[in-house]
């Protein structure tokens, strides 16, 4: 065998096989460095989309946030009206969604759905209100608007969380997720005991 590599056949073969793996190490370094370069380009694209997605979502929850504290207004009739215009929202365009996990990207770009589903059901519950104060419609309105804006701080917690990306700065004494869950819960008791005012003034059932 050993003679073979001494012919000059043998050094012809052993020159190609020495060439053929100098051209498939470079060729796998290449493809090593290129493939490194492309994750980090999606990386940072990926980060980039977070960033925007955090701050429109974060305008969302500060949106939310002041329509459900809307401190309304009365006028010369006694009719109740907001203040405060119920919010909009839209995705940013030119991203990536591909990047965010499966769950995240469905449910970040339902959002816009989301909301326009809301205003769908708050024109719907308006119609069937009772003026002057309509408290259906307002009722509908804060309870579906904290739920959105707490959802869409759920993904501003993740993309952060994900990304790396720090929290949105907010004044000392705004805190939207409290807030809103603090509404929820006002809207949970009120409910409770309207149910128990309903059952206690019931007219009991003939035997």
């Amino acid at each position: 065998m050993w003679d073979f590599f001494a012919t000059d056949v043998g050094k012809v073969a052993v020159g190609g096989f020495i060439a053929t793996i100098g051209s498939l190490i470079v060729f796998g370094l290449g493809w090593l460095k290129e493939s490194q370069l492309s994750w980090k380009k999606q990386k940072i694209e990926a980060q980039h989309l977070g960033i925007r997605l955090v701050l429109v979502l974060d305008k969302l929850v500060a949106d939310c946030y002041n329509a459900v504290n809307d401190p309304l207004f009365t006028d010369e009739q006694g009719y109740t009206h907001s203040m405060v215009p119920n919010p909009d929202f839209a995705l940013p365009e030119g991203g990536d969604y591909r990047a965010l996990p499966t769950q995240q990207m469905y449910d970040i770009m339902s959002m816009p759905n989301r909301l326009n589903a809301i205003k769908e059901g708050m024109d719907s519950v308006g119609e069937q209100s009772s003026p002057p104060d309509y408290e259906e419609y307002y009722r509908y309105r804060d309870e579906n608007l904290s739920k959105l804006g707490l959802r869409a701080i759920g993904q501003i917690e993740s993309l952060c969380k994900k990304y790396k990306i720090p929290p949105p700065e907010r004044p000392k004494y705004y805190d939207p997720k409290e807030d809103l869950l603090a509404r929820l819960e006002r809207i949970e008791e009120i409910d409770r005991m309207r149910a128990q005012a309903s059952v206690a003034f019931a007219p009991p059932v003939p035997l």
